[in-house]
Formats: C-alpha cells, structure tokens, sequence
C-alpha cells in the first residue's frame, strides 16, 4: 500500500517499534496519530516526527486495550486528518514469568497483547468494509510463532495475536481488508528488558 496521504494510528508509538513506525510512515507521507499509555513519549515522539515533517503526527495518551479510548484515537484521527486507514496494533507488554503470574497478570496480559487488538478491529473493520479498503497490522512476537522460555503471560497472548491476525486476513481479505502480523525477534528496547 502507498501509505502517502494515508492516516494511520499507531499505538505504543512513544518508543521502540511505535516510534521507528512512527517516523517510517511520516516520511513516506503518511498522517499519524501516535498513541501511547506514557502521553509525554507519545508527544515527544510527535514534535521530534514533525521537525522533519511538519504537521505529519498528532499525539494522544491512551490506553490501547480500552475500546472507548480507542475510539478517541480514530476520531482524533478523523478531526485531524480524516477517516482511518491504517491501524497498528503495536502497544503490548512484557507480562509476568511462568506459572507465578497472578490471574491480574494473566488479565492484563490478555487485554493488552490481545484483546486491544480484537476491539480496534470490531470499530475499524465495518468501516474498511464500507470503505472497501483498510490495513491492520498487528505487532506480534516471535514468541508468537514459537513459544519462549519465560513469560507464560506474553507467549500466549502472542500466539493468539498472531491467530487473530491469520483469522482477520483469511475472513476479510478477499473484501480488502489487508492483514499484516509483524513477529520480530528480540528488539532492543524498553520492553525487552522490562522483564529483568
């Protein structure tokens, strides 16, 4: 997809794969709201996008599991730039080690990693549907495609991430809903290290 004059969300855009997207979409003409829990990285990564690419990102802090502060990010997207086009799933979390993880852990876990993706899909797709275009494109894992020794938490609500991308693309890809699921290896980040 030529992303020029397209709008997107990116959640947890504030750091790491958020931010690197962030950037890669403004400078491919893209219009972006960048979305994270942490307002103030989500800000900062906008002004440092729009020094090079004036006007090009918005910022919002938000919760990416919550489906009312989700829909905020896609009519702050509609005020700004108009209907959305692109939405990445990227906000996730480390979670907690093996069989220790509380059932708080697990439900955090869950919401984020997995369920933050299921509702940004429920408010997006019936208007990719009307629309007769729309890209999804879910941050996963490697550990979503091969289970990690570790977080129990993040190994399994990543291979469901990755089941629900594989699930949306084979039930509204032919109706142009376009998939992608990104499964990195180990990146150096905040987030890899969060768990030590």
């Amino acid at each position: 997809m030529n992303v020029a004059q397209r709008v997107a969300v990116v959640t947890g855009g504030g750091a790491g794969i958020g931010s690197a997207l962030v950037a890669r979409l403004a400078s491919a003409g893209a219009r972006v709201v960048v979305a994270d829990l942490d307002a103030d990285s989500a800000r900062a990564v906008s002004e440092s996008v729009n020094a090079d690419h004036a006007g090009s990102t918005v910022s919002a802090g938000a919760d990416a599991s919550d489906t009312e502060q989700i829909q905020q990010l896609v009519d702050l997207a509609e005020s700004t730039f108009g209907p959305v086009d692109l939405y990445f799933a990227n906000a996730g979390i480390a979670g907690a080690p093996g069989l220790d993880a509380s059932e708080q852990d697990w439900d955090h876990s869950i919401d984020v990693n997995l369920r933050a993706h299921i509702r940004a899909a429920k408010l997006l797709v019936p208007r990719w549907l009307e629309r007769g275009e729309g890209y999804f494109v879910s941050t996963a894992s490697a550990a979503g495609l091969l289970a990690q020794i570790g977080s129990a938490t993040y190994a399994v609500t990543k291979h469901a991430a990755v089941a629900f991308a594989e699930w949306l693309s084979v039930t509204y890809g032919d109706r142009g809903v376009r998939v992608s699921c990104l499964c990195p290896m180990g990146v150096n980040t905040r987030l890899l290290f969060s768990g030590e």
